[in-house]
């Protein structure tokens, strides 16, 4: 593994357990086994490797949110696997789903970094357009489409994440068809 992504996997545990005022660079330095003067020959400042770490932890997640895509895949089936992949990554993979949501709720987040990233998650907003165009769902907008989309997902992972609700399989599967059931025709 090179010193930067060790850098990116040290500064996820660390952030996710003490958060980001609680993460100095010499903590990070200290746990990735890099000197801290490495480090910022790989980023600009403690700011840059928060930027840095969701943009990595947001490129696994789109990974993942594509998976078992097919050619000529319906636009319902569509939604429905990256849904449930959107789902499955946040449940096994805590550290990253709870980094995603620190970094969104951070006040010294990139607003324009969060927006170009959401902007290209995984096709959704293409998805949206050949869903509209096809008539298949309703007339709302992307907005109102990706809040409820990632409102159930983020929900359903906080829900499993803290042992509140029993969250198995058909309670997943029950969500994704109220959320389809929503924005469908």
């Amino acid at each position: 593994m090179d010193k930067k992504t060790l850098i990116l996997k040290s500064a996820l545990k660390l952030i996710t357990e003490n958060g980001f005022h609680g993460t100095p660079v010499s903590m990070i330095a200290k746990d990735s086994g890099v000197a801290a003067g490495t480090i910022y020959l790989h980023f600009k400042n403690k700011e840059d490797i928060f930027d840095e770490l969701y943009i990595y932890v947001k490129a696994d997640y789109n990974d993942a949110i594509v998976n078992g895509m097919y050619e000529g895949i319906s636009v319902e089936d569509e939604y429905h696997l990256k849904w449930t992949n959107m789902v499955n990554y946040l449940i096994n993979n805590p550290a990253e789903a709870k980094y995603i949501d620190q970094y969104l709720t951070s006040p010294s987040a990139d607003k324009d970094l969060i927006k170009d990233k959401l902007e290209k998650c995984a096709g959704l907003k293409n998805l949206y357009e050949r869903a509209i165009t096809s008539s298949l769902i309703k007339d709302i907008s992307y907005e109102t489409v990706i809040t409820a989309m990632l409102g159930t997902v983020n929900q359903i992972f906080r829900m499993h994440n803290s042992n509140i609700l029993n969250i198995d399989e058909k309670v997943i599967e029950e969500v994704f068809h109220l959320f389809w059931t929503g924005i469908k025709k």
